[in-house]
């Protein structure tokens, strides 16, 4: 048994790929479910420490949704890339940054990937002007953070760190958007083949660069939700909250944006401040 091995899709014919990814999407979507509703218990219970790790791990799951409707989204022309975007599926630093990225409402694609390429930082300067004071990635630190106690040093500054501050977050923060999007997607029947099939054909030959605009994913995104009606594959429950979701948070597909991890040194950052300083006396 080999796991972590989505890319096997890539092994299997063609004709049958959608079958597959319908049948992992469909799981997800059940996972994903009983997470969010462990989530609700939690919140009701006044567990916010629980609650946190629960939406950080439906939210991954949750991505992995969107990953695969990114490939169908894709089609199987340039196997290199479909390659590329099913090795997302493992990334914790691409799901997080997939779970950030619906959340927002970007005007074009550079939009996208500007937001993208920030969250990709190993470390980083903020603060209130910016350079104060550096950070390693906020994504990986979010995810670690609501899970383990660790020991940590910062530019001389050191301290334990506990999950415990979480239980003073409020309990509105969660469930994350991408929970609910990827919820709101399968009840609108994306989760099946015959959904993937709409979606796949929609998309078909439909080609993006950095200048497209919202409007036209949101057009392609309509039309979809259109046809999955017209299909029947709408659920009983499907809500307007899921409609609002679909139609203005499944934002452009991802398949060509990079989440790949990009290495920032201490020194690096150090110089930036050094340069920033120097700036300010001119």
């Amino acid at each position: 048994m080999k796991p972590r091995d989505l890319v096997a899709v890539l092994n299997v014919p063609k004709a049958e790929r959608l079958d597959l990814i319908a049948e992992g999407l469909a799981l997800l979507a059940e996972h994903v479910s009983t997470l969010r509703d462990d989530l609700i218990h939690l919140q009701e219970a006044g567990r916010s420490r629980g609650a946190a790790v629960i939406d950080g791990l439906a939210s991954e799951e949750a991505a992995k949704m969107l990953i695969l409707w990114d490939v169908v989204r894709m089609g199987w022309t340039d196997i290199d890339a479909v390659r590329g975007q099913l090795r997302t599926f493992y990334s914790h630093l691409a799901r997080g940054i997939y779970a950030r990225l619906v959340e927002g409402r970007p005007a074009d694609l550079a939009e996208v990937r500007g937001y993208a390429e920030s969250l990709r930082h190993s470390l980083y300067l903020d603060g209130p002007n910016d350079v104060d004071w550096i950070f390693r990635n906020r994504v990986e630190a979010d995810r670690e953070e609501s899970l383990y106690v660790d020991y940590v040093t910062s530019e001389g500054d050191s301290a334990w760190i506990t999950p415990a501050r979480l239980s003073d977050l409020k309990l509105s923060s969660w469930p994350s958007m991408v929970i609910d999007l990827a919820l709101a997607l399968h009840r609108f029947g994306c989760t099946s083949k015959e959904g993937l099939e709409i979606i796949a054909k929609e998309w078909e030959g439909v080609s993006l660069d950095d200048d497209t605009h919202w409007v036209k994913v949101e057009a392609i995104n309509k039309s979809i939700l259109e046809k999955l009606g017209t299909a029947g594959l709408y659920s009983n429950n499907l809500t307007q909250v899921d409609v609002r979701l679909a139609l203005e948070q499944w934002i452009f597909p991802l398949g060509g944006v990079d989440f790949s991890p990009i290495k920032v040194t201490k020194t690096d950052l150090l110089a930036e401040r050094e340069r920033w300083s120097a700036s300010q006396w001119q």
